[in-house]
């Protein structure tokens, strides 16, 4: 019986970091899209990285910008292994793939 409330109690947890996690990811996403669109709508064009508005991109960010055409973009974090959610400027709309 105390095996199974461990058990539990692990999942439970992971469950809960896992949310937070999340959160924070599409926290961090949505704060990458408003400074796109900013810097789209002072400098009439998309930025070519997330340095051309002062952050800084790292294999570890929270969540990721990609400029697709001179009119698109795509802003992406992993949720899981092989899978991602994907805000796509044509349609601003997320999706989750992978």
């Amino acid at each position: 019986m105390k095996t199974t409330i461990k058990i539990l109690t692990i999942i439970l947890f992971f469950g809960i970091f896992s949310c937070d996690l999340k959160n924070e990811n599409q926290e961090y996403a949505e704060m990458l899209i408003e400074k796109v669109e900013t810097f789209k709508t002072k400098n009439k064009r998309l930025p070519k990285n997330v340095s051309e508005f002062g952050l800084t991109e790292f294999m570890d960010s929270p969540a990721f910008y990609q400029l697709e055409t001179d009119s698109t973009y795509i802003v992406w974090y992993g949720l899981s292994l092989g899978e991602s959610k994907i805000y796509k400027s044509s349609t601003k709309k997320w999706t989750k793939e992978g």
